[in-house]
């Protein structure tokens, strides 16, 4: 097992500028949430000519992509690698989706190359639009993980962590509807929208200080009116409720809700609220596959990092309630150095020579996870316990 094990991080080496060229040419094209259509594409072509089988648009979302190695009969227990590839709108791969697909195509063709006969228990999901759109929850809601056994992917960070929580999460739309006169000649005869909203936000804030610890509020209004002389006859807002459980996700919720319904009357509007689909879950951990992942970092020499708490919320949540699925963090920058994710910092520094040697490190560790998983059948039973008792 140690023998292949040193097979596969060699052949990861040995795929160093195959890996890397993934990673620069997804940087240099960044594409928005269901906007990957040129990546999508790319890293199918990239599969291709690796020696998969790959399918384009799985679960009926056109920029999603299923490879397979070629000519190898579909086995269980099959394990998912997931790729991301979608950018931030105006940052670019500020999150560091480009080395998240590298690492794991990296991974699965080092995989692929290396179990030789043995190569049909592996899959590679393209999985689009993390941020904000959930293409993980409508593959896995259109049946595209049904036979498939784990999932894994990496996240770029500034810690070394095998897996940590996150938070659940829903993204809604605010609207006030209220009536239009003139701000000084006719004030009497207007309902002021922005008002509503105004008080919306300002009662939503004073809810922070009585939230938990892993309570989350936070938003901007989008549209205020159209002029000062104007009595805006709507205003909308964007928000997010967050929470580290499911429960607790939807307990604040209603609250705002009710922050909304007491600012329309209070001003004599009305509001509306739409859920921007599909809401986020907490990740459902899985501490024997955290702890594979724990034992590959030893292995490459990656020293752990004390959890500083920070979360943040992500489709692989949802996932994680389909089938044991981890996200262990490899940090490409300093904790504490400035560079936080979703800038333009942290995008520049997944090719930074440390940026480099962090996505084999990944590609490294995805792959020594993914075979152990399949060479121990002790593993297996462990996760799949660890899964039911959470369900």
């Amino acid at each position: 097992m140690e023998k292949t094990r040193k097979k596969i991080c060699q052949r990861v080496d040995e795929l160093s500028d195959n890996i890397f060229a993934v990673a620069d040419w997804l940087k240099d094209n960044p594409e928005t949430a269901y906007q990957e259509f040129k990546a999508c594409e790319y890293l199918s072509g990239v599969l291709a000519g690796n020696g998969f089988d790959v399918e384009k648009g799985p679960g009926g979302i056109a920029t999603a992509f299923l490879g397979r190695p070629a000519g190898k009969r579909q086995t269980r227990p099959t394990v998912a690698l997931l790729a991301e590839y979608d950018a931030l709108p105006g940052i670019g791969h500020g999150c560091g989706h480009n080395i998240i697909a590298a690492a794991s195509i990296g991974a699965v063709i080092s995989l692929k190359d290396v179990l030789g006969d043995a190569a049909g228990h592996l899959a590679i999901v393209g999985t689009p639009a993390e941020e904000g759109g959930g293409g993980k929850v409508k593959l896995a809601e259109a049946g595209v993980f049904a036979d498939m056994d784990m999932a894994l992917m990496f996240h770029p960070s500034d810690s070394n962590i095998p897996g940590k929580d996150n938070l659940g999460r829903i993204k809604f739309k605010m609207e006030f509807f209220g009536k239009a006169a003139h701000a000084s000649g006719s004030p009497d005869q207007g309902l002021n929208a922005l008002d509503g909203i105004v008080t919306a936000y300002t009662s939503m804030n004073a809810l922070r200080q009585h939230l938990k610890r892993d309570g989350r509020l936070h938003g901007i209004i989008t549209h205020g009116g159209a002029a000062p002389n104007i009595i805006p006859d709507y205003a909308a807002g964007l928000f997010y409720v967050r929470a580290g459980s499911i429960a607790y996700r939807d307990e604040l919720f209603e609250r705002v809700k009710k922050c909304a319904e007491g600012a329309a009357l209070a001003t004599g509007t009305t509001c509306k609220i739409e859920i921007d689909h599909p809401v986020l879950d907490p990740i459902r951990r899985n501490r024997p596959l955290e702890a594979a992942v724990a034992a590959a970092m030893e292995a490459l020499g990656i020293t752990p990092d004390e959890d500083d708490g920070s979360r943040g919320s992500s489709d692989i949540g949802n996932l994680s309630h389909y089938l044991p699925s981890i996200q262990p963090y490899l940090a490409i920058v300093d904790r504490g150095a400035g560079i936080p994710a979703h800038s333009a910092g942290f995008c520049e520094a997944t090719v930074t020579p440390r940026g480099r040697e962090v996505t084999l490190q990944a590609a490294k560790m995805l792959a020594m996870t993914a075979y152990d998983y399949l060479e121990s059948e002790e593993l297996r039973r462990e996760a799949k316990a660890d899964f039911d008792r959470g369900t």
